[in-house]
């Protein structure tokens, strides 16, 4: 993706070189109009690219006489509202959007006057202004077409931002009515159709539920609108492709899981906390980033006065054996997350998963440990022996003789339930190479 990106913005920058604004001042102005969009939604440091962004729509705004380009320009304008939203700046957004709406609004189609109005509720939303936002809503929710896709896409949008402005209210019953918004915006469109609508429709519906738990007199039912809601957008939002959706969705399912006593759930929210630090970026998301990691630190000691001496591999162990439907996906997910990892962090993880598997024993241990070895075999020959040298490690740390016969027995066993054939072969040997005895 990153890839595609810079190879558009190069061979935009390219045709706008060749394309003297003296010459052809509209040409230039679309394509730095193009060229604009492009910044803003490739990849890289977010304030540069931003700034790139808006330099190039500048360019093209002031190319776009008004009076003569009044859609193009206007569509300019738009994309330079866009920017200032994700630069922060809400009210210059707004500015920008009414400003476009006001001049083009009656020249284009419905559903991009539909998306003007949208545009501006977004704004108004931003700078508080609620109840203005939901009147704007709805004109875009009556303007969009529903038998064209991209009409369906921009009124789910729609849709959603509306359960958005009615939720921050924070009243029960504007909550409630969020969530129906958000039911109808899930129900305009598919995943196929439009998976980051599709995921936002899937996350928020938890972010009002969650809100609702919180009541006095909640039976549970919230909670588990909120738990249902969060793992649904996870499933949209897979890391590392969506990494900061991924990361809020993950850090809104630990906060779910963490409100209660029940020391499974606590497991579940320590993994969620934890895949959550994994996917914010310290540097661009640091508030988050502390947030999720805080709440881990307070998992993981609210777990460790109810299973003290334990490790997070202890409680992943005890989580798998907990869950065995479930298993296999988490297992694959800690391994996604393991083995990119420089060396040494790669180590220490499976280490450690591989130490505390051991540790629970010829069957619960055991059984996390097919599950690894079945996930590895699946992957190339470097992620296979990297779980293989992880094992070795531990049976070389043990120091009595009676250890390493029973870590041997353990293995023996992974290894009859994981593998067969050659792959069966290659591993015996993988390990024997490194120590291990056939019992």
């Amino acid at each position: 993706m990153a890839d595609r990106s810079a190879a558009a913005i190069t061979a935009l920058e390219a045709a706008l070189a060749r394309t003297p604004k003296e010459v052809a001042p509209y040409e230039h102005a679309l394509l730095a109009h193009r060229l604009g969009v492009a910044y803003a939604e490739s990849g890289g440091r977010p304030a540069e690219r931003l700034h790139q962004a808006l330099a190039h729509l500048d360019r093209a705004a002031s190319l776009l006489d008004a009076r003569f380009h009044p859609v193009e320009h206007a569509r300019v304008l738009t994309a330079a509202g866009s920017v200032r939203r994700a630069m922060g700046s809400p009210r210059v957004a707004l500015d920008l959007f009414e400003r476009a709406r006001g001049m083009a609004e009656a020249r284009v189609g419905r559903d991009e006057a539909a998306a003007m109005a949208n545009n501006v509720g977004l704004a108004l939303l931003d700078v508080g202004q609620c109840n203005t936002a939901v009147e704007r809503f709805d004109e875009a929710i009556g303007t969009f077409r529903t038998d064209t896709p991209d009409g369906r896409r921009g009124r789910a949008s729609a849709l959603h931002n509306r359960g958005l402005a009615r939720a921050a209210s924070g009243r029960v019953d504007a909550l409630e009515a969020a969530i129906a918004d958000y039911d109808a915006a899930l129900a305009e469109v598919t995943l196929d159709e439009a998976p980051l609508h599709h995921g936002l429709a899937c996350h928020s519906p938890g972010v009002a539920a969650a809100a609702l738990a919180v009541a006095p007199g909640e039976d549970g039912s919230w909670r588990s609108l909120a738990i249902e809601s969060f793992t649904a957008a996870l499933d949209v939002f897979t890391w590392p492709e969506h990494p900061v959706q991924h990361a809020i969705a993950s850090f809104n399912l630990g906060r779910a899981w963490s409100r209660t006593d029940v020391t499974e759930e606590r497991r579940r929210a320590l993994l969620c906390f934890e895949d959550a630090v994994t996917a914010f970026d310290p540097r661009h998301q640091a508030p988050a980033w502390r947030e999720a990691f805080d709440a881990l630190g307070v998992v993981e000691a609210e777990l460790a006065e109810q299973a003290p001496g334990w490790t997070r591999a202890d409680h992943l162990i005890a989580l798998l054996d907990s869950d065995p439907a479930q298993a296999s996906s988490v297992v694959r997910s800690r391994l996604a997350r393991w083995l990119p990892l420089p060396e040494r962090a790669r180590s220490a993880a499976l280490n450690a998963f591989a130490d505390a598997a051991l540790r629970h024993g010829p069957v619960q241990g055991a059984a996390a440990l097919v599950e690894l070895l079945t996930a590895a075999m699946e992957l190339p020959t470097a992620a296979q022996e990297a779980v293989l040298d992880a094992l070795i490690a531990v049976r070389t740390a043990a120091v009595e003789d009676d250890r390493r016969a029973e870590i041997d027995a353990i293995v023996d066993r992974m290894v009859g339930d994981a593998v067969v054939g050659p792959q069966r072969v290659f591993v015996r040997d993988h390990l024997v190479a490194g120590g291990f005895e056939r019992p």
